[in-house]
């Protein structure tokens, strides 16, 4: 703490403000703190994500290349993430490639602030939205085996039958984001029983490992219109199945398409970006929290500006 007392008395730590101002009267409206804003960590490649410290949400760009913080700022609001970016002015024509989430907030701001970089959306987010379909299915099978349970204490020859397949259901939870290969020989087993009894949801799950599949960067030496033609033919497998679930998923993907494919361009992603922001929440955790929060925000500005965080 003595550090932190020091430095703020010398003046050799305080955040940057960021003025938001009324164009209309030019009064101040208010100012957003910056607690990292590094020129120097800006690259060819940087992702964009958002973290929550406390109670409070925080926009951070970082380098992939580098593994360092170029922004650090109290803010997830577009307009004002957009003006702390045009603080770095002409840094910003470095960047030829930005990954970020679906979040329309983050995808407005690279489009307006970072018009010369390729847009990527993360990969590992994309893959969670199918798995949440995947879990969609298995929960709505769920429901509609517990409302066939009895109503009275006393249960039926098919209500123990249904408690046991609810169990397999719940069990087989995990298994389901997860490679066959990577199954056990216990899990083999259950999710044998399990699609047995549930086609729909081994073909959900067959869906979800297909687009996987399509997904591998491996099948980047591929040329682009033979990767939009293979995902074209996953989305016909999905028509074809009639799953309301996976229906809204390729709503989703035609909705980003270009942003997607454009992984296959870099193999670019925000797991760095993840890993970021697990680092931070651990760097917390073992020092004391946000109980303190300028003195925590102070902790991690000094630390990961200058630290490669991979």
């Amino acid at each position: 703490m003595s550090d932190y007392k020091k430095d703020i008395a010398q003046g050799e730590w305080k955040p940057n403000k960021l003025t938001l101002v009324d164009e209309a009267t030019g009064e101040v409206m208010k100012e957003e703190p910056i607690y990292v804003f590094k020129p120097e960590n800006i690259g060819a490649q940087m992702s964009i994500d958002d973290k929550a410290l406390g109670h409070d949400g925080f926009t951070i760009l970082s380098n992939t290349q580098t593994g360092k913080i170029a922004l650090m700022m109290e803010s997830t609001k577009c307009e004002e993430v957009e003006e702390a970016l045009a603080l770095f002015d002409k840094d910003l024509e470095k960047v030829k490639s930005i990954s970020c989430d679906m979040s329309p907030t983050y995808l407005k701001v690279c489009r307006e602030k970072l018009p010369q970089a390729q847009r990527v959306i993360d990969k590992f987010h994309i893959m969670q939205y199918v798995y949440d379909a995947v879990a969609q299915v298995r929960q709505r099978i769920k429901k509609e085996l517990t409302e066939e349970l009895s109503k009275g204490k006393q249960k039926t020859k098919k209500d123990k039958e249904i408690l046991s397949d609810l169990e397999s259901l719940r069990r087989c939870r995990h298994l389901l984001s997860q490679s066959a290969q990577k199954w056990s020989e216990a899990g083999k087993g259950l999710m044998c029983q399990v699609f047995e009894k549930h086609h729909e949801l081994k073909t959900a799950y067959l869906l979800s490992q297909d687009f996987k599949r399509w997904y591998e960067i491996h099948n980047s030496y591929k040329n682009r219109i033979f990767i939009e033609k293979d995902l074209f033919s996953w989305y016909e497998k999905v028509e074809k199945e009639k799953s309301k679930e996976f229906n809204q998923v390729v709503k989703m993907i035609e909705k980003h398409e270009p942003e997607i494919i454009n992984f296959f361009n870099l193999g670019h992603t925000n797991a760095k970006a993840e890993r970021l922001n697990g680092k931070i929440q651990r760097f917390i955790s073992n020092n004391y929290g946000m109980k303190d929060k300028d003195f925590a925000l102070y902790r991690i500005a000094l630390y990961f500006h200058s630290t490669s965080i991979y």
